[in-house]
């Protein structure tokens, strides 16, 4: 039966590439601004925009409440870059705004040697889903480092790169736009039950 995949819009970019990405894992995508009552099998907060943006349109669309709840009962969710920050408590690129707080910590503007970093990078990763992958990265701020980290990589100074707590994980990457290995990626996470059945061609990013 076809898995259906909640993608929130946060009105902050082009969704294209993350849609196409999840229908070819399969899945069935719907693209909602606002909560509803359909029966979801995962779920992926985008990863452009300003933390203030959008954590008040979530909050604005009721999504802060959703978003526990689907949290309490283990749906398999992604959060990508910003869609990963607005879970900590805070960001330099807007301090007045408080974020999600699942996590401690917040996203700071770093020393990267330029910024926007944007590019390829490698993650170091004891998890296997994460291990030597090579993903792109888009962003000017990042979480330095917390508890729940589980890959982090090198631009300038070592960063969190990913975080997760049950079956919620968040990326500071685009897997939607790293080739093979991104697509891989969100198979293990948003397909935990298939991990490891599509067919990868890591690292390739040509």
């Amino acid at each position: 039966m076809t898995k259906k995949l909640l993608i929130i819009d946060t009105l902050a970019g082009n969704l294209f590439s993350l849609q196409a990405a999840a229908q070819r894992l399969g899945f069935e995508v719907d693209i909602c601004q606002s909560p509803n009552d359909i029966i979801y099998d995962a779920l992926v907060i985008p990863g452009q925009g300003r933390f203030a943006s959008v954590v008040n349109q979530l909050k604005k669309q009721g999504w802060d409440s959703y978003l526990k709840n689907a949290h309490e009962h283990g749906l398999p969710m992604l959060g990508i870059c910003v869609g990963m920050q607005i879970f900590f408590e805070a960001s330099d690129e807007d301090p007045e705004v408080t974020g999600f707080a699942w996590f401690k910590g917040k996203a700071k503007a770093l020393d990267f040697p330029k910024k926007p970093m944007v590019g390829w990078a490698e993650l170091d990763s004891r998890d296997s889903i994460f291990a030597g992958k090579i993903v792109y990265f888009v962003n000017s701020f990042a979480v330095d480092q917390a508890d729940e980290s589980v890959a982090t990589t090198e631009y300038g100074q070592n960063f969190c790169a990913a975080v997760k707590r049950g079956a919620f994980y968040g990326v500071q990457f685009h897997p939607e736009k790293s080739s093979q290995a991104g697509l891989q990626m969100m198979a293990n996470i948003l397909l935990p039950e298939n991990q490891g059945e599509l067919k990868s061609e890591e690292n390739n990013h040509v």
